[in-house]
């Protein structure tokens, strides 16, 4: 046999290991990762995703990014930060309902709440307490500024009961809720497609008179920070003070796959 058939030989050897080597390997990944989504218990759950995300299983990246935010997050729940000047405060990680089949029951609970509060139907009094006790704001005195929404129907719907809950519980703090004019609507800035890049349409304008007054202002949902940035500016023109924001929640933000992946083999070298 020549040299040249043997080397063709082996190349084909070669090539029908590696394909049913792959073959079971996303199998494997595919096996570990239903057991991840089945999984009863957080530590069983984590184990097995880790193991589907050395399979090579994409979604079992994406599921161990959400489940375990503290290792690519650079903030955390109630936990105070600074972010262009501005002292940041957020209660909980937000996730985006396209990665809804990914989270636990715990998660999807918050989700569900952090849109009940988005649609008006809970107050959120008990996120807006722990995220200004976070900012030690007992005793001082604030002007609380809500950050406008797409029209002014949704604006009222959301934080009217906030604002009612600051006039009666808390003396020392002042509602702003009125001191914005929400003239026309305009598209939801989460909802827009590439809406992380769109340019913020200003549809409001501060009515009253906050010369003086340092603002706290209170937001559904923390991404980029670019509506809570061109509220600041526009709330420095009229001659207040941002002091600090407070958030329901805080979207996750997804690294590339390669990190997660390069995250979960470290983890498992190194223990």
């Amino acid at each position: 046999m020549s040299a040249r058939l043997l080397f063709i030989l082996l190349l084909c050897v070669i090539g029908a290991l590696c394909h049913i080597i792959g073959y079971w390997r996303r199998k494997a990944g595919e096996a570990a990762f239903a057991a991840a989504r089945m999984a009863d218990k957080e530590e069983e759950r984590d184990r097995y995703c880790r193991l589907a995300v050395m399979a090579g299983q994409r979604e079992a990246c994406r599921m161990y990014c959400l489940s375990r935010p503290d290792l690519f997050e650079n903030h955390t729940p109630l936990k105070p930060f600074k972010s262009n000047g501005i002292r940041m405060v957020f209660y909980g990680y937000y996730y985006p309902s396209r990665y809804d089949t990914l989270l636990n029951e715990e998660q999807r609970t918050f989700c569900r709440s952090l849109y009940k509060f988005k649609e008006g139907e809970i107050h959120g009094i008990e996120f807006f307490k722990a995220c200004m006790d976070v900012l030690q704001a007992d005793g001082r005195s604030y002007h609380i500024m809500f950050m406008p929404c797409s029209d002014e129907f949704k604006y009222m719907r959301r934080f009217k009961r906030l604002d009612w809950y600051i006039c009666t519980h808390w003396p020392e703090l002042t509602s702003g809720l009125y001191d914005v004019d929400v003239f026309e609507p305009r598209e939801s800035l989460h909802k827009a497609k590439d809406g992380e890049k769109r340019v913020l349409e200003r549809n409001y304008r501060i009515i009253r008179n906050i010369k003086g007054k340092e603002v706290i202002i209170v937001d559904d949902v923390l991404t980029t920070g670019q509506s809570v940035n061109d509220y600041k500016e526009e709330i420095e023109q009229c001659g207040g003070k941002v002091a600090g924001a407070i958030f329901y929640g805080k979207t996750v933000t997804m690294p590339p796959l390669w990190l997660i992946k390069l995250g979960v083999w470290g983890k498992c070298l190194t223990s």
